[in-house]
């Protein structure tokens, strides 16, 4: 019967007929947030994961369906925000994320991120309770970012048992985890500011079977770092005013970065490292002296020796300008097998002769790159006889030195200059070595800048004049003479990229 209404009327409908008849609204479209609501768990919780906590809490509010939602999240990111100039916070910030955690319903948490406050000892018993619930929420991800205080927070032993963790990442803590530690599936641990001993690294080695990347962060109480898992990749250590490091010991290690301050008596030193594929040596040295830079020669030679087989090397700051005290005296270095050479340094006086000396030790070099870092706050020191050598002409200088070069006539095919601005006054350094590497690399294919407009207030400035400016620049750089015919230049600017 029903189906013979509605036939009826459709055929009245198209004989011209327009019976009243009482027909059924459409439904109304689904709103945004039903259709998230809509979603399987797994998703709504993906999607959470992307969101800051409280635009997560504030989900409660859409509708009774999403009044716990929020609870069911599997991941936790808190951030204290520290307040400038040592202020007191106006509210008790772990109190709130505890309060968090009990409404927290899931059975699995992925991760737990609790940043940005100073740690009293009052607050122990807090982050104790934070820790816990890692535990008990089997987290895989968890960050405890402590703010410098007087005051090192001493990890519980029964963080030794958090079995499922994956990354770890501490900060301002204490390690005294008793006698045996129980990581299975961590992969990647930092530890930045930390108190440890050499005993402490070894139950954590001993302990993470499966332990891929370790970050040792201006860390107080190690001397001697062994490390001979087979699982660890990467390291990155960061010695500080206040570290003890004295050396290193990783024969299955395939990356090390060597980064921070160096400390003026500094012993350290590279056992062996014989795996090497990768390394990253950035040393700073507070105060620039000439008495600082014959304490720090010795230091560097016994790095380079141990690095001179490592096919990939990264250098700048410190290590550079020691280098160049080394080239105007005379000082020869390790011959290198270094194939991929990147330098982070601003090409000034005090880094050009650094970047020849490299040059001439490193006979295997195919590509070169130099990332042209903002401007050096150390401050020079030298005696008379440093001045006259550091008083030289950079043209006159590089054409001193040409016919020493074996990479620039076998090897040396790609050079790459990130951050070239032309307003840079010390501009004029960069140029004579391109004109140098342009005029003598025989095999050379590529010479790519890539250019960056100045910044004012944190913007780009656009303004014709100096887009003028920086293609001067450029213009002169393509006036240089090539060495290889095949040399082309390609000038990367942030509206396009030209080749010649």
């Amino acid at each position: 019967m029903a189906e013979t209404s509605v036939h009826g009327d459709i055929h009245r409908e198209s004989s011209g007929d327009s019976p009243n008849r009482r027909s059924r609204p459409p439904p109304p479209p689904l709103s945004p947030k039903d259709l998230i609501g809509a979603l399987p768990n797994d998703v709504i919780h993906h999607i959470f994961s992307f969101l800051p906590l409280q635009d997560v809490v504030k989900t409660s509010v859409l509708s009774k369906r999403w009044q716990s939602t929020w609870t069911t999240t599997t991941h936790f990111v808190f951030n204290g925000d520290r307040p400038r100039n040592h202020e007191t916070y106006s509210f008790d910030f772990l109190s709130l994320v505890n309060s968090v955690l009990i409404q927290s319903t899931s059975p699995t948490v992925k991760r737990l991120h609790v940043t940005g406050f100073v740690y009293d000892e009052a607050n122990s018993p807090k982050l104790d309770f934070c820790l816990r619930f890692a535990m008990a929420r089997r987290v895989e991800d968890l960050c405890l970012g402590l703010t410098a205080s007087p005051f090192l927070y001493t990890l519980p032993r029964f963080m030794s048992r958090l079995s499922c963790l994956v990354r770890l990442e501490v900060s301002y803590c204490c390690f005294s985890l008793g006698t045996s530690i129980r990581w299975p599936c961590l992969k990647v641990l930092s530890i930045r500011h930390g108190e440890l001993c050499d005993q402490s690294l070894q139950k954590i080695l001993r302990g993470s079977p499966v332990l891929e990347s370790l970050e040792l962060d201006s860390c107080k109480g190690v001397k001697n770092i062994r490390i001979d898992s087979t699982s660890v990749k990467d390291l990155l250590l960061v010695p500080s005013l206040f570290s003890d490091v004295e050396n290193l010991w990783a024969p299955h290690l395939l990356s090390l970065r060597v980064s921070g301050f160096s400390p003026h008596d500094s012993v350290f030193r590279l056992d062996d490292v014989s795996s090497l594929v990768e390394a990253n040596l950035y040393l700073r040295i507070l105060y620039f002296s000439m008495s600082h830079v014959e304490r720090k020669r010795d230091l560097l030679k016994g790095l380079l020796e141990k690095l001179r087989g490592v096919p990939t090397l990264a250098t700048g700051g410190s290590c550079l300008q020691i280098l160049s005290h080394w080239e105007m005296e005379g000082v020869p270095s390790p011959s290198s097998k270094c194939r991929n050479l990147t330098l982070n340094a601003p090409v000034s006086r005090w880094d050009l002769p650094g970047i020849v000396h490299l040059l001439r030790s490193s006979p295997c070099l195919e590509k070169l790159v130099i990332h042209l870092a903002g401007f050096t706050n150390l401050q020079f020191e030298l005696d008379e006889e440093s001045k006259d050598r550091f008083n030289y002409d950079e043209e006159d200088f590089l054409c001193s030195r040409k016919g020493n070069f074996e990479c620039l006539a076998k090897h040396l095919g790609r050079v790459e200059i990130i951050g070239f601005q032309a307003n840079s006054f010390r501009s004029k350094y960069l140029l004579a070595l391109m004109k140098f590497l342009l005029g003598d690399a025989l095999v050379l294919q590529k010479l790519i800048i890539k250019a960056e407009l100045p910044t004012q207030n944190g913007q780009e400035r656009h303004q014709d004049p100096v887009l003028l400016e920086l293609l001067g620049e450029i213009q002169k750089v393509l006036g240089y003479g090539r060495a290889s015919r095949n040399a082309e230049v390609i000038f990367n600017h942030p509206f396009k990229e030209t080749s010649f």
